[in-house]
């Protein structure tokens, strides 16, 4: 995370120090796009300051407050992405395509799956049915577990349903530290576009 914070620093210290950048930015035609740079880089600073505080305060050791805790970690990460997509969008109008970062993808879905959703629309017809479960002792940022309920998991007689329960065990910190360094390349393939389309004169 803290590379995160860096990066987007030198964004920031580009844009406000190349005149070219800020006069196309400024320009009427421009309005939507200044929009998304600013409003993107608030969030990107909140976001990345709330989680790098919390890893290195931790979790609560009361469960109430743990659980809190965990959907505010995983909220901030979800708008830390969005942030970076609408702020690759306002820089090099292009679409962010995030289809080869496997931990930007993993720690979305974990999201999905902890939340206990029974959203199928993403799942062929024929795959089985599953339900999941986020108690408030799910662990740290070092092990963190929850509940899945899997039709097609049966361990041994396949007439109890206590057969179809597992407890996937997920390395959230690394996880999230996965996650950060994808986070930190495309910070900086913007910053370099930024810096060879409006250089500092």
């Amino acid at each position: 995370m803290k590379q995160i914070a860096e990066i987007r620093q030198k964004i920031y210290n580009h844009f406000h120090s190349s005149s070219a950048c800020q006069k196309f930015f400024f320009s009427d035609p421009q309005e939507e796009k200044f929009a998304a740079y600013y409003t993107s880089m608030y969030l990107l600073q909140d976001t990345t300051e709330s989680l790098m505080v919390h890893r290195q305060k931790g979790f609560s050791t009361d469960p109430f407050e743990a659980y809190i805790e965990f959907w505010g970690v995983m909220q901030a990460i979800i708008i830390q992405q969005d942030s970076i997509c609408e702020l690759y969008w306002a820089i090099k109008t292009a679409k962010f395509d995030w289809g080869n970062l496997t931990s930007w993808k993993k720690i979305r879905n974990l999201r999905n799956i902890c939340a206990g959703h029974p959203a199928k629309r993403d799942r062929p017809k024929q795959s089985p049915l599953t339900r999941t479960f986020m108690g408030r002792s799910f662990g740290d940022y070092s092990s963190f577990h929850y509940e899945q309920w899997d039709k097609s998991n049966s361990l041994s007689e396949p007439n109890s349903i206590m057969d179809h329960i597992t407890h996937p065990e997920v390395e959230l910190g690394k996880l999230i530290d996965d996650y950060a360094m994808e986070a930190e390349d495309k910070l900086m393939e913007i910053l370099q576009y930024l810096e060879k389309q409006w250089p500092v004169t």
